[in-house]
Order: structure tokens, then C-alpha cells, then sequence
């Protein structure tokens, strides 16, 4: 009966869409496409999501249960025919259950755990008409979690009558001694009607009717312009959404998501709010802000005793000999904890914070702000960029979509440091200084305003991170070539006459505004620099205290290339059959010699992504005269120098994908609209334009799965409740 619920479900879902679809009396306004889509979603969440609650119905089936007392060493059962134990001679608690004379086909077995026992791993060996002896079930991702319902069923699909079955319970909870357990079998999967799927196909199918509905809009159409701002806003909303939840649950319950609390006022780990109360007490060096003041003297008294205690097999030797620790991944110089990240972020919301109100921000949540901007600058880009063209309204809002999913955005939750957040702070700039030098060579007035606060955005993501100095490039050649083409030089020579009118009289007002900038930036970084480090251009990355000596990294070390490839464009993500399906490799990496390597994927998971190959054709006929054909250039060649340098000097790893990921999207953004402008002219749009759908559908779809990976993602762990029910939400066939 179950199958045929799930049958009957599809069927009319289906139907109902294509009676819509085809009577011509209904009207096919708005209105109308929600109706319909509401009742298609509501017609899959009664038969084919719930299916499994038929399963029983019709089947002559042997049920039991028993309520089981865990006390101690002792085990009490309320049935017979359940016989319990706890586990002795593991490190782990565990409980054991025997379920004997079923002598009946098993479609379903309950646990429900006691509320102590949070979440607990089941393992389930049976014997059935196939395998006579014990025979361990081959899935080891079974779990269920006190007090989420979906989770207290699981399906087995076992041969014939089945007489016995085997559970082992192990609590994620640590010390559980005593416990109550209720376990039955084939007592049927209650429905379980789901609100937030419900919503969430609902919003899907609305959104791929407007889409059928509005196919045809030109985006940059006037009639489009009110579809195309809702449009935008509802992708905006749902990213930020999406962000939230992913920041939020992804934390310990208690610690705090906007400000830290005051008795504690900065985490120990925590550099960048260390860094803000340092700069009101005016100091650069992190001392003293410990809350074992005593304790850091002693590690940097230690420290400075050291011949060289950037060598880390010397360090930790000594360290350990004095029964000292050391402030992990800082920079370390002549007795003093520094940073070395840039303090930009720190000044533009930490410090101005705290100085006002006197409380401090949490690192989550300005991770989340700073994802929210990037998300608004990503979408102006690709507006910015899609205006000035004829193209299909969704095609743009795919391209959108798909950018954002695409940059690695929401692998920066997790741990939500000062990791994330630096490279984050630069983005941000990045993107503010790409949408103010590109929207100020294409307008025709205050050109020079634009120019200078791009400038002005580009300085300071160097202050974020120094290797954010090369993304000025990117910009490079569309500030050349606009200065070129405001002078008036008669110099016969091609090469020449370009640079005599980039510094022809004309332009040294324009000049000065983009320089000034760099700088004044400049100068504040290098005198920065050199009250740490004694030296204006060192930013501190060879006075780390981490795994090993950075100092030793050099962009010369060309033999990582491979690696380069390998784990930069083309490391692959791992499947599996239970959601999310996708999980980051987290395998070593093959080098002579040490390289840093977390779990990660290559930027070439993504489908949009693969766009990126286009750029050469793309240039060659599509830009071949627009002033955007060196930018996407510059972009191409910059994507791929931020992936070496990147892997070269810090390894590969999901978080450290977000200082190139975004440059690998601007050439792809240009390469998905010169397709559909050849597709125009080729009389082929309706294809070209399923072919775009989808490969944008992929990559949001990819990214939203990675999201949820249980290799770099903590969700499971800080909170299995949401987790799990999520899994079984989605896993409705299981």
C-alpha cells in the first residue's frame, strides 16, 4: 500500500499541473500558479512524502513493544521477550537490547531514548529466513535523537519472518548510567506532516511557475523591472536565511550569537576581538588581554628564551620540558602575541563597537554581516554587468543564484574565526572596489568619484589580507583603458600613444584620486607593520606559531603545481546514498613535504564554474570590442594566480577557497551571457537557455548539499535534533 500512496501522490501532482497548464478558462495569474502550487505540494506531502505511514496497512504483522529501566549495572525489560544488558569492557556507554520469538515479517523498529541520551548510534544485527545466525545490518548511519520523532522509526528490509534482532545503543552523551528505552517493532510510522518541507516545495514550484509564466522577459526591459526587483529580493531574503540558520546552528548552545557576555568579554581564541581591546589601550601586540595575565608571561618569557621558536619540533619541546603552552596560530615577535591577519575588519566593526557601547561583537555574527554584504555586492556585479545587454531576465537571476553558490560562502560558519572572517573583510572590499571602478568607466559623469572609491575599497582589502594586493589587477586594465581613452595623443606608435594618453594632462586629476588611496593606506600599513615586526612590508605570516615554519613557504615552490590542480580545481567531493549525499574529501595530500589540508572540494565541483573554460572564445568573439574584454582577461589570468599562491603559502582547504573562489566567478558570469547572445543570433535560445537552467540548477543544488556535509560542517554535532530531523525530512523513502 505504501508504494501505491507513493504512486498516487506523483500522479496527481502531475495532474494538477497539467490541467492548469492546459485549460484555457482558468486564468494564469499569480494568484492562480500559488494555488496550484500549494496543492500540488500538499498533495506530495499526504501520499508520497508520508508513504511509509501506508506500509502496514493490509499486512498481517506480529507487534510488540517494552518500556526497558536501565539502573546502573542492572537492566529491567516490561516484556519477555526483550532482553537488555549494558556493555561492559568499552570506553563508551552502551546499551544492549535482544528482541526473541518475533516469528513475523519486521517493517519497522522503534526506539525512543531517554531525553539524557541526546543522540545515540544504533547498530542492529538480525536474523531472518536468509541469514539464520546474527547478521549485522550493513548501515552505519543510523541514529536517533531524544525528543525528533522522525528519527524514532527506522525501515529495515529484512527476508521473510524474522526471529530475532540485536540492537546496540551508544549515547552521544557521556557518563549515561541509567536510562529509560522504549523499543518495539512494527508499530508503524506515524504520519508525520512536515510544515517547512511543505513551504519549501511550495516556494520551488511557485517560483518555477513564475519562471514558465515570465520566460520570455528581457532583464534589462522595462517591463520586467518589477518582476525582476522581486525576483532579486526573494533570492536575497532566502540567502540570508539560509546563512542565518547555517550560523546559528552551527555554534555551541552556549555560546552567544551577537555579543559576547560580560564576564567574559573576548574568547581566548578569539585575535580579532583581542585586537579591538588592544587598540583602545594603544597597543598592537595582544598582550595582557588574557584572562591568565600570569600564565602568558610565563609562555612568553619561555618563547623569548627560544633560539628560534618559529621551528616547531624546538618549540613544542620546550614548551612541554617548561610545562608551558603557547598562544596557538598567533604571530610571534621579541615576547609579544601579535596577529597576522589585517586589522581592517577590526576597525570597520569590532573596535567602533566596543569603543561606543562597550560590549563585544561575537565573530559569528559579523561573519554573518559580512556575508550578507557580499551577497548584496555579488548580485550588484552581476546586475551591473547584465544591464547594458539583452538577456533573458532569468538567466541573469540563475547567474545571480549561482555566483553566490559558487564563491564559498557557506563554508565559513563552522568555525566562524578570525580564519573566515579575514578573508570575508577582504571580499567585501573586493567586490565594493570591482562595482565602483566598473560602474565608473561605463557612466558618463563622476567617473573619477567612482574610480577613487574603488581605490579606496581595494587598499583596504590589502588590509584584510596581503595577498589581496594582486585582486587590484583584476580592475587594472578597465582603469588603463578608461584613461586611454579620455587623452588625444598623435604619437604614431600604437604602444606609445596608449601610455602618453593614460598620463596625458587630462587625466592626472583621476590619476592622483586612484593613487591617493594606496598610499595613504599604504603608509598606514607599513607604519603598522613596523611597530610589530620592524619592518614596513612584513605582515607577520613568518612569525607564526603553527604546524610548522612558514618561513620556509615560497611562491617559487613551483613543484606544489600539482597539487595546485589537483586540489584547487579539481578536488572532487565524496557521494554517499543518505543526505547530504555529498561530503568533502579529507584525505592527505600526496607531496614531498608538508602541506596543510583540511577537507575541501576544487572550484570546479561547481557547474557554473566550468564556464570558466569558455573565457578564450569568449573574448575572442563576444568582447572582442567591449571594454570589458581586458577585464575578464585580467580576472581569468588573476583567478588562477590566487589559486597557486594561495595553496602554495597556506595549503588547500574549503575555507581558504574564498581568496579565489570569487575571481573564478566573473569570467563565468561573462561566458553564461556571450552563450545566450550566440544562442540569440543562432535562432537556438530555447535550448541554449535549458542547457543554462540547468547547469545553474546544479551548482545551487551542490552548494546546498555541501552546505550540509558532515566533514566540515558541525551541524550533526551542536545539533542533531535539527540535523537529523532535516536527514529523515529529506530521506522520506528511507
Amino acid at each position: 500500500m505504501g508504494v501505491v500512496m507513493l504512486i498516487l501522490g506523483i500522479a496527481l501532482a502531475v495532474g494538477i499541473m497539467l490541467f492548469v497548464n492546459k485549460t484555457e478558462k482558468i486564468s494564469k495569474d499569480v494568484a492562480t500558479l500559488f494555488i496550484a502550487s500549494f496543492l500540488v505540494g500538499l498533495v506530495l506531502e499526504i501520499f508520497t512524502f508520508n508513504y511509509t505511514t501506508y506500509e502496514n496497512i493490509g499486512q498481517s504483522l506480529n507487534k510488540s513493544e517494552s518500556i526497558i529501566t536501565f539502573n546502573g549495572t542492572e537492566a529491567d525489560s516490561s516484556n519477555s521477550n526483550y532482553r537488555a544488558q549494558k556493555e561492559t569492557g568499552n570506553e563508551k556507554t552502551a546499551f544492549l537490547v535482544g528482541i526473541h520469538n518475533i516469528n513475523s515479517k519486521v517493517n519497522d523498529i522503534y526506539i525512543e531514548p531517554d531525553k539524557m541520551m541526546g543522540k545515540v548510534k544504533v547498530d542492529i544485527a538480525y536474523q531472518d529466513e536468509v541469514f539464520t545466525k546474527n547478521t549485522p545490518l550493513a548501515d552505519s548511519d543510523l541514529y536517533v535523537v531524544s525528543g525528533v520523532e522522525s528519527t524514532e522509526h527506522i525501515r529495515v528490509h529484512l527476508a521473510g519472518k524474522v526471529s530475532a534482532i540485536k540492537l546496540r545503543l551508544e549515547p552521544s552523551s557521556e557518563g549515561v548510567q541509567n536510562a529509560n528505552v522504549k523499543v518495539g517493532v512494527n508499530q508503524g510510522i506515524p504520519f508525520n506532516f512536515k510544515a517547512y518541507r511543505l513551504i519549501i516545495v511550495v516556494l520551488v514550484l511557485f517560483a518555477l511557475a513564475l519562471i514558465y509564466k515570465y520566460r520570455n522577459l528581457n532583464y534589462a526591459g522595462k517591463k520586467s523591472k518589477k518582476v525582476r526587483r522581486i525576483a532579486i529580493a526573494s533570492l536575497l531574503v532566502v540567502q540570508v536565511l539560509f546563512s542565518f540558520f547555517l550560523a546559528n546552528a552551527q555554534k555551541d548552545a552556549e555560546d552567544p550569537f551577537l555579543f559576547e557576555k560580560k564576564t567574559k568579554m573576548v574568547s581566548e581564541y578569539d585575535q580579532y576581538q583581542k585586537l579591538a581591546m588592544a587598540f583602545t589601550k594603544g597597543q598592537t601586540n595582544l598582550d595582557g588581554l588574557s584572562n591568565n595575565g600570569s600564565v602568558e608571561k610565563r609562555e612568553l618569557d619561555v618563547l623569548k628564551g627560544l633560539k628560534d621558536p618559529y621551528k616547531p619540533q624546538i618549540r613544542d619541546d620546550e614548551t612541554k620540558k617548561q610545562r608551558v603552552s603557547y598562544a596557538w596560530d598567533y604571530a610571534y615577535n621579541d615576547g609579544h602575541y601579535y596577529t597576522y591577519y589585517g586589522p581592517v575588519p577590526v576597525i570597520f566593526t569590532f573596535l567602533p563597537f566596543y569603543a561606543i557601547s562597550g560590549a563585544m561583537l561575537t565573530t559569528r555574527v559579523v561573519t554573518l554581516l559580512f556575508v550578507i554584504i557580499i551577497s548584496l555586492l555579488m548580485c550588484l556585479l552581476v546586475h551591473n554587468i547584465a544591464k547594458r545587454r539583452k538577456l533573458n531576465m532569468w538567466t541573469v537571476i540563475g547567474v545571480m543564484a549561482a555566483s553566490l553558490s559558487s564563491i564559498f560562502l557557506t563554508s565559513v560558519f563552522n568555525g566562524a574565526k578570525i580564519y573566515e572572517l579575514s578573508p570575508l573583510g577582504g571580499l567585501v572590499c573586493i567586490l565594493a572596489g570591482i562595482n565602483l571602478v566598473y560602474e565608473g568607466v561605463h557612466r558618463e559623469n563622476k567617473n573619477t568619484l567612482f574610480l577613487s572609491l574603488g581605490a579606496l575599497a581595494f587598499a583596504l582589502a590589502v588590509g584584510c589580507k596581503a595577498s589581496f594586493l594582486l585582486a587590484s589587477i583584476v580592475v587594472l586594465p578597465l582603469i588603463l583603458n578608461y584613461l586611454a581613452s579620455k587623452g588625444n595623443s598623435d604619437i604614431k606608435n600604437k604602444f606609445a600613444r596608449y601610455f602618453a594618453n593614460i598620463f596625458s594632462k587630462v587625466n592626472i586629476k583621476t590619476i592622483l584620486a586612484v593613487a591617493a588611496p594606496y598610499v595613504v593606506v599604504g603608509i598606514l600599513l607599513m607604519i603598522y607593520n613596523q611597530v610589530r615586526f620592524g619592518s614596513p612590508f612584513d605582515f607577520g605570516v613568518a612569525h607564526q606559531l603553527t604546524v610548522y615554519d612558514t618561513s620556509y613557504f615560497k611562491l617559487t615552490s613551483v613543484s606544489k603545481l600539482g597539487t595546485v590542480i589537483q586540489n584547487g580545481l579539481f578536488r572532487l567531493p565524496t557521494t554517499s546514498a543518505n543526505f547530504p549525499f555529498l561530503n568533502l574529501p579529507d584525505a592527505g595530500i600526496t607531496y614531498h613535504g608538508y602541506i596543510f589540508a583540511m577537507a575541501g572540494i576544487g572550484v570546479f565541483v561547481y557547474p557554473f564554474i566550468w564556464a570558466f573554460v569558455g573565457v578564450p572564445v569568449t573574448v575572442k568573439n563576444s568582447l572582442k570590442n567591449s571594454k570589458d574584454k581586458a577585464f575578464v582577461i585580467a580576472a581569468a589570468i588573476m583567478a588562477l594566480v590566487l589559486c597557486y599562491v594561495t595553496i602554495v603559502m597556506g595549503g588547500p582547504s574549503f575555507r581558504y577557497s574564498l581568496d579565489f573562489g570569487w575571481a573564478f566567478a566573473i569570467p563565468s558570469i561573462f561566458v553564461i551571457f556571450a552563450v545566450e547572445e550566440w544562442a540569440r543570433k543562432k535562432n537556438v535560445l530555447r535550448q541554449a537557455l535549458l542547457g543554462i537552467f540547468v547547469v545553474l540548477a546544479a551548482t545551487i543544488i551542490i552548494n546546498t548539499l555541501i552546505s550540509f556535509n558532515t566533514t566540515f560542517n558541525n551541524l550533526h554535532e551542536m545539533r542533531p535534533d535539527i540535523y537529523y530531523d532535516l536527514f529523515n525530512t529529506v530521506m522520506f523513502w528511507r
